[in-house]
């Protein structure tokens, strides 16, 4: 039974019509009217045949997928903005919990539409979706974050406590060796690891090291606070749903690949420290962190694997520098996050560790199911730009063929 029409307002916060031009945002409003369904109403049984897009305006409604998973979404909620089981034919059966208002709009109406205007400007302007972008126009999980983002509101990281501890430390002019030891001592897991390291290929002496005092001497101040927060880094990649734990570890295990790789090609470069450089290749892709969280927090927003990647594509970038601006990183950091997957970037300027983050991924796919999607290392612009910094130039930017055993001793630290 129609009962009235949709205001402007209500059919401009629904996906994907939010994103259609006025006129075909117009022309819709004036071509559906909307239903009122009773409670305990069936709308639509799994596996039958889906040739609409239905929205729920008002009402509870209950979706059920298989025996034991239901959940329940209620009119005005950010799930309701989306079509209810975007998919054909139905996974889920959905049942009325109480008086529905609905829409309905024929998947033809509305993907004629889409291609009379796909993308028209929003006074957001943060969840654009740009030509090509087609797989974010149902996206929730893209659509909750940006409107965090939008909102000032989405859970950003903490750089863990002892790292914060040290930095701050090393900021005082008057800080010692002695003093850091102490603070850091408070953590036999990172003693150990700095010590490992002020004895490892990057850093190693003539003589070996026992004491953490010494290590800190050898390392430098600097290099302690690089290297901690490093160290610490694994504890934000953390996740409880089975479906993100996943993600959280390919992502770890990758940023962890591309620290070590930074590290041994910035030993070869002039003007890079290894220690920097491992710490810029490990938070390059930290803006995935909020979007996973996110998604871990609430499991419907899993249920779509490829709408997760598609975000965290689109958003990490951003998210990233927001990450790194929170956590006082310098410049070298953010355009890092923001720029690390410009594969053909190119600049006037000398090669920095931007190009040193492009350059270790790509190394990084070496011999993996990856590496024929992306291109060879040596064909980038940024390979051009280091090679010219190589302290001996007989010397190669390709350590997974030259330096195998560095590149463990490094994924080791992290273990």
């Amino acid at each position: 039974m129609s009962i009235r029409n949709l205001s402007h307002e209500e059919i401009s916060s629904l996906f994907p019509i939010r994103n259609f031009s006025d006129n075909s945002k117009s022309q819709l409003q004036t071509s559906i009217k909307t239903e009122l369904i009773p409670a305990g109403t069936v709308l639509f049984s799994a596996g039958s045949d889906n040739d609409c897009h239905t929205f729920l305006l008002e009402g509870k409604l209950k979706l059920k997928l298989g025996r034991d998973n239901e959940r329940v979404i209620e009119g005005g909620q950010i799930e309701a903005r989306f079509p209810i089981d975007h998919n054909s034919p139905h996974k889920v059966t959905a049942t009325a919990l109480s008086s529905l208002i609905v829409f309905s709009a024929k998947n033809s109406l509305i993907d004629n539409l889409m291609n009379e205007q796909q993308v028209s400007s929003h006074d957001s302007g943060m969840d654009i979706i740009e030509a090509g972008e087609d797989n974010l126009l149902y996206n929730q999980l893209y659509f909750e974050v940006t409107q965090e983002m939008q909102a000032d509101k989405l859970l950003l990281p903490s750089i863990p406590e002892t790292a914060v501890k040290v930095r701050s430390a090393i900021s005082d002019p008057h800080i010692t060796s002695e003093k850091i030891a102490n603070i850091t001592q408070q953590d036999p897991a990172i003693t150990a690891q700095l010590i490992k390291v002020a004895n490892s290929p990057l850093f190693r002496g003539r003589e070996k090291i026992e004491a953490l005092p010494l290590a800190i001497t050898r390392l430098g101040l600097q290099a302690v606070s690089n290297l901690i927060t490093s160290f610490t880094m694994r504890m934000v990649f953390n996740a409880k749903t089975s479906e993100i734990k996943g993600l959280i570890s390919i992502l770890w295990l990758h940023s962890r690949d591309v620290a070590g790789i930074c590290a041994v090609i910035a030993k070869k470069l002039k003007g890079f420290n290894p220690d920097k450089a491992m710490l810029v290749g490990l938070v390059h892709d930290i803006g995935a962190i909020p979007i996973l969280t996110h998604a871990d927090k609430h499991p419907n927003l899993t249920e779509n694997i490829q709408a997760v990647k598609d975000t965290l594509e689109k958003l990490t970038p951003l998210i990233g520098k927001m990450v790194l601006d929170k956590w006082n990183f310098t410049d070298d950091f953010t355009d890092a996050a923001i720029n690390a997957n410009h594969w053909q970037r190119k600049t006037d300027q000398p090669a920095n560790y931007t190009d040193l983050v492009i350059i270790a991924q790509l190394l990084s796919y070496r011999n993996t199911p990856l590496q024929s999607k992306y291109p060879e290392p040596s064909s980038v612009p940024a390979y051009e730009r280091l090679s010219k910094l190589l302290r001996d130039q007989n010397d190669s930017l390709d350590v997974i063929e030259n330096s195998q055993e560095e590149l463990n001793n490094i994924k080791q630290l992290f273990n």
